[in-house]
């Protein structure tokens, strides 16, 4: 595992490239995150100006606040688990009806030591991006870490692809 001081440059790399990118183009983002319990819109804040590119963050760790805070289909999240492609899509597209931002990312993971329930492996993170009323993209990552590790892995995915998403938007 890398150490701290790197990851923590790298993440600090990362949030000026989004803060840049997201600044010169005039637009906003909101974050909507399970399984790393707002640490995304963490990093986003912990730059000076980040008001100019961030709105807000929804916290939505329980299905129940899936349902009720992003407009997540019930019939989704059973038919599909909380973990995936679909219910991160519908997080993605919820946060962006209830709020006034450009572009919107949304998480849900598996963090560990244990898993779901559910037949999804430890470390299985879905990721979605979204741009109102054009692009998107879902990835899933597979990650090999402890509880922290994946957290702070699945942010460094967040912004990395985030960051490569708005140089295209």
């Amino acid at each position: 595992m890398e150490n701290l001081n790197e990851s923590n440059e790298e993440l600090a790399h990362l949030v000026m490239q989004v803060k840049s990118a997201a600044t010169s183009k005039c637009l906003t983002i909101s974050t909507a995150e399970s399984c790393t319990g707002g640490g995304l819109a963490s990093c986003l804040t912990s730059t000076p100006g980040s008001s100019k590119f961030f709105d807000s963050s929804i916290v939505a760790y329980s299905n129940a606040s899936k349902v009720k805070l992003l407009g997540v289909s019930p019939d989704t999240i059973r038919n599909y688990g909380a973990v995936s492609e679909n219910v991160v899509k519908e997080m993605c597209f919820g946060l962006l009806e209830r709020t006034d931002s450009d572009i919107g990312v949304a998480l849900s993971g598996i963090m560990g030591p244990e898993a779901d329930g559910t037949s999804k492996d430890i470390g299985t993170v879905w990721l979605s991006i979204n741009a109102k009323g054009s692009r998107h993209i879902t990835q899933m990552l597979k990650l090999d870490g402890d509880r922290e590790f994946n957290k702070l892995k699945s942010i460094l995915y967040a912004l990395n692809y985030l960051s490569d998403f708005i140089d295209r938007v």
